[in-house]
């Protein structure tokens, strides 16, 4: 089973890997913070969370978002009757 991915992971990455500059640029953070940052000495101020998930590439979306996505894709993508105009997958189209 795959394991999922941490936000903390990504964060310790995007902040000690080569694009660091550019998260640091946009938090406004300079080494100091990030190594505070990193051993837990410092947490981020709530008007940085949207700047920092976003320098690491990630957007926030909801759950029920992606349920609804998941559903969509597997109905409409791939489901030939569907298209068709016979029902929805799962029932005889021919």
């Amino acid at each position: 089973m795959r394991k999922p991915v941490r936000i903390e992971q990504t964060l310790r990455e995007a902040l000690t890997g080569p694009g660091r500059v550019d998260v640091q640029r946009a938090i406004g953070w300079d080494d100091s913070n990030i190594s505070r940052f990193l051993s837990g000495n410092q947490g981020v101020v709530i008007d940085k969370l949207d700047a920092m998930v976003s320098a690491v590439g990630y957007v926030l979306i909801t759950r029920k978002y992606l349920d609804a996505v998941t559903t969509l894709g597997e109905v409409g993508m791939h489901c030939e009757c569907a298209r068709e105009g016979l029902g929805e997958c799962g029932r005889s189209c021919k």
